[in-house]
């Protein structure tokens, strides 16, 4: 029997005064146990702790303890900013060179209008010359 007025069968384990299954005799309503019914049960807990450590020792290891996580997470912090600026870095460098590689498409776009129209002036040049029969080719 537990000290919260319940009884176990066999087959459970108790937890902090609390039965796993529904298996079990409420003492405190005459053993009959009436499953919609909520049971109400009591823990007192002690609240307060006696250490035994001297205070200054508590002191410094949780000051320790506070450093070292303070630098832990500054670090952190640190490395996640610089890793930041590396994306926005990198980001800035992409759009940049996206940028010039439209430009010279464009560049070389015109170019090779302005090249095929020059080739055509020239065939037509050369037709020309040679109709009049005249030219470096005779």
């Amino acid at each position: 029997m537990t000290g919260l007025g319940l009884m176990k069968t066999p087959g459970n384990f108790d937890i902090f005064g609390l039965l796993r299954r529904a298996e079990f005799v409420a003492l405190g309503n005459g053993g009959n146990w009436e499953p919609w019914k909520e049971i109400e049960m009591c823990v007192k807990r002690d609240t307060s702790v006696a250490y035994k450590s001297p205070a200054s020792a508590q002191r410094w290891f949780l000051k320790r303890s506070r450093d070292n996580w303070k630098k832990k997470y500054m670090g952190l912090k640190t490395d996640a900013k610089r890793l930041e600026n590396r994306v926005n870095d990198v980001t800035k460098s992409r759009e940049k060179w996206c940028q010039e590689a439209k430009q010279l498409t464009e560049r070389i776009q015109t170019l090779e209008a302005t090249n095929a129209a020059l080739q055509e002036q020239l065939a037509a040049f050369k037709k020309d010359r040679q109709l009049k029969g005249t030219g470096p080719d005779q």
